[in-house]
């Protein structure tokens, strides 16, 4: 990728990672979490940021020691050419199979609410023509294309904001009536779905900042989130009935919004998810992009482009497998650790290697 199309500044990474951050996760991440932690998800969608912060600093120790490489540079550097490109390939992969969930879940919220008789594959036609063009313009233009459309997550909040009038704060008394270790089980639950701040390893090197710039920025987007994220699981368990209404919705943001219209708006739900489309589309741009610049990386005389249309077809085949909740949940169980492995254990271990072998890029001061 050409250096010049490839320039962010430290304001347009903080917008990059709040929307990698936020995606199709949000309308479910209430449910998911109030089975577990009751009326104190909210406290462990906090502790979640917590250690998604926790993370970011070991990532952000990682790139600081190779200020101009990328994660699909560092791995071969360190590890070697051979492990390192078999780890990239991983690495490829598992975006891909990340990518194409997302585009399995969108298309199922698509067609439960909005387009229940139209194929669910014309809709992730439509989404993965729009990332591919997206992303194939270059990181410059990603960046600003994601400032531009991030006023949306505050006009999601307008929304959910007025819900609130018809609330009832007792619902998540009492504070703390679930044990630690039940807290720490909803934890989890929030930390999969703020997971996208692992995109900083692969585009750190085009972010025009110092160090602790790059810190302050990827940390005060991860504040954004994890502030985000907690209001709308608490206005979800503020609306509903924890241990009865909202175990049995699925989507508790869109319920609470349906039920109000305005003079000029009839359908709030719909409104809602148009413009939750546009910020699962920067969603899924970021896996398209990653597993494209994956591969791009195993042939260096390709550029990440070549690779977009073919990965986004492979997104559409994987996407289509999943056909029942089941099946969702069979992917989710298969993600887990991959999870843990990819975003947690292996830039960690790089970093320990790094410092043990005390290896480092040398930048030239000169």
């Amino acid at each position: 990728m050409k250096k010049n199309k490839n320039k962010v500044t430290n304001k347009q990474l903080v917008f990059m990672i709040i929307q990698a951050q936020i995606g199709v996760g949000i309308l479910s991440l209430p449910h998911d979490v109030a089975l577990v932690a009751k009326q104190d998800g909210w406290i462990s969608t906090l502790l979640a940021g917590v250690i998604s912060q926790v993370i970011i600093l070991i990532i952000w120790g990682l790139c600081r020691r190779f200020p101009s490489l990328s994660l699909y540079q560092i791995l071969p550097n360190l590890l070697g050419k051979v492990l390192g490109k078999f780890i990239t390939l991983s690495y490829a992969l598992y975006f891909m199979v990340t990518g194409s969930l997302v585009l399995a879940r969108y298309s199922d919220i698509i067609d439960k609410w909005i387009l229940p008789r139209t194929p669910n594959w014309i809709t992730m036609v439509l989404v993965l023509i729009t990332c591919i063009y997206i992303v194939g313009a270059g990181v410059t233009s990603i960046a600003r294309f994601y400032v531009l459309v991030s006023p949306i997550l505050f006009l999601l909040i307008v929304l959910i904001s007025y819900s609130l009038k018809d609330a009832n704060f007792l619902y998540i008394f009492p504070i703390g009536g679930t044990d630690l270790q039940t807290i720490f089980k909803g934890t989890k639950e929030a930390a999969f779905s703020m997971l996208g701040f692992e995109l900083f390893l692969f585009i750190h090197p085009f972010v025009q900042a110092s160090g602790k710039g790059k810190l302050k920025a990827i940390t005060t987007a991860n504040i954004f989130v994890t502030t985000y994220y907690t209001f709308m699981v608490f206005a979800s368990l503020v609306y509903f009935e924890t241990n009865t209404d909202i175990a049995l919705t699925p989507e508790p943001l869109l319920y609470m919004i349906k039920a109000y219209s305005f003079q000029v708006l009839e359908r709030t739900d719909l409104f809602f998810l148009s413009l939750w489309l546009i910020v699962v589309a920067t969603s899924i741009a970021n896996w398209l992009f990653l597993s494209a610049m994956g591969f791009a990386s195993l042939f260096k005389k390709i550029p990440y482009t070549s690779f977009l249309p073919l990965v986004a077809g492979i997104y559409l085949v994987l996407a289509l497998l999943p056909d029942q909740e089941r099946d969702f949940e069979s992917f989710n169980k298969f993600l887990g650790p991959s999870h843990y492995i990819f975003i947690i254990m292996i830039p960690f271990l790089l970093l320990i290697v790094s410092l043990v072998l005390s290896k480092k890029e040398e930048v030239n001061r000169g």
